[in-house]
């Protein structure tokens, strides 16, 4: 093999491995075991002796082995994982393109490749370009996710149109090299990556914005629609508490006939079968709710009151202390939501499930926190944490389980929400301190 061949190895060689390094920033995953680093650098370097014998039509081959090779190292949906890596082999298509007209305009060797030297400069501007992008994008990823909450659930979408415009990248290459590649093509193709590539963001950012204020004008009617239940609950909870102070008025005048006339067997029947009836009426479920009213925070009160009326509606028992007024908490109204949201939506299935069983929400307040308990009955066979914290695993079937993932996303971007969850006694417990 000639110094000629050996130098297009290496180079290919070299662009599947960055091609991976550039998809493992891309999806934040900074852990790379030996192992994995072994493999990869012997079969790229396979990858690259196979340009040598079938040419430009070897990239089929490279895609292949880093989208089966990420599958067996990388652990997440196979979906995200071919997304994230179309969008890897994009940026190294237009870095590679990018140093191409570099060499064109300012070295004129027209694309052609005729030293080592040229090429390894090549190479050196394109992975480096790419890695560059790659970073920029990590860096304000977190950024973008915390000013957008529900930008995870586009990730499919992102996703697949990642898939397609690296189709259409491949076969503007493959057309090029049918054509004949010179500065021409290779500026012309450059241009159309680089302008194709921002009309889809546009796009994107476009129909991500609609849905986002389809979504807010959802989450409002939502609101509103809780907050009509909870204010009729609360007067019909009025209503049964002016008809039971009526009711407990004409008791104490009874009791007082049988103190006057010392008739304690009559009293003690009488309190046995009236009193601790009517003291048990308190305790009700549709006495609880009036706790709700200590939490002055819009979006707070109304998903806790619609969860708990229809856990109620269930018949499922509800417990809930809120012992002092809460007016502020520091989080975005959509994350809030969506994090109350799931974590009821869940006890509420499980106590359903069981048939039985308890459901308790405390809220509280210090001087350096809000604090959320949310505790419920669960079965004794329930998975354990880890397994039911991966992205789809779910004891309710299929299609489902991206709940307490999704929660995992939403905590993790926060940097002032800690969360504890625990599986003790057959009670799940979630504590979710949000800080000032």
């Amino acid at each position: 093999m000639g110094i000629g061949l050996w130098v297009s190895t290496i180079a290919v060689g070299l662009q599947t491995i960055f091609s991976y390094i550039v998809l493992k920033l891309l999806i934040g995953d900074r852990n790379v075991s030996k192992m994995e680093i072994l493999l990869l650098i012997s079969f790229s370097m396979g990858i690259g002796s196979s340009f040598v014998w079938i040419g430009t039509y070897g990239i089929v081959l490279m895609i292949l082995f880093l989208l089966l090779f990420s599958f067996y190292f990388i652990p997440m949906g196979k979906l995200h994982i071919t997304g994230a890596l179309s969008y890897s082999l994009i940026f190294m298509i237009i870095s590679d393109h990018v140093a191409g007209v570099i060499d064109s305009y300012f070295f004129n060797n027209n694309g052609i490749m005729l030293l080592p030297l040229d090429t390894f400069l090549h190479m050196a501007v394109s992975i480096g370009l790419a890695i560059g992008i790659a970073l920029l994008i990590a860096k304000i990823k977190p950024s973008v996710e915390k000013k957008v909450p529900f930008l995870s659930e586009f990730y499919p979408i992102i996703s697949i149109m990642g898939v397609f415009m690296m189709l259409i990248y491949y076969s503007s290459i493959f057309l090029g090299k049918y054509l004949g590649n010179n500065v021409e093509i290779i500026t012309l193709n450059l241009v159309f990556f680089i302008l194709y590539f921002f009309i889809s963001i546009v796009a994107f950012l476009m129909y991500a914005s609609s849905t986002k204020n389809k979504y807010e004008t959802q989450q409002k009617e939502l609101e509103y629609l809780s907050n009509q239940r909870y204010m009729d609950v609360m007067e019909s909870q009025f209503k049964e508490i002016s008809k039971f102070r009526h009711d407990y008025k004409n008791i104490l005048t009874s009791m007082e006939n049988f103190i006057v006339e010392r008739d304690m067997d009559g009293l003690d029947e009488y309190y046995r079968s009236m009193l601790k009836t009517s003291s048990r009426v308190i305790e009700q479920n549709n006495y609880k709710l009036e706790k709700l009213s200590n939490i002055q925070v819009r979006e707070l009160k109304s998903i806790l009151a619609s969860k708990l009326i229809t856990a109620q509606e269930k018949g499922i028992d509800v417990r809930i202390e809120v012992t002092e007024m809460i007016d502020n908490v520091n989080l975005d109204a959509v994350s809030l939501v969506r994090l109350m949201g799931i974590f009821l939506d869940n006890a509420i299935e499980e106590l359903e499930y069981l048939g039985e069983g308890i459901l308790s929400v405390a809220v509280y307040q210090d001087k350096q926190a809000v604090h959320l308990i949310i505790q419920n009955s669960c079965r004794e066979d329930l998975p354990k944490l880890h397994q039911l914290k991966t992205r789809g695993f779910s004891t309710k079937g299929t299609n489902r389980g991206d709940g307490l993932s999704n929660v995992q996303e939403i905590v993790t971007e926060a940097v002032n929400i800690r969360l504890a969850t625990t599986i003790e006694h057959q009670l799940f417990t979630q504590k979710m301190v949000i800080e000032f």
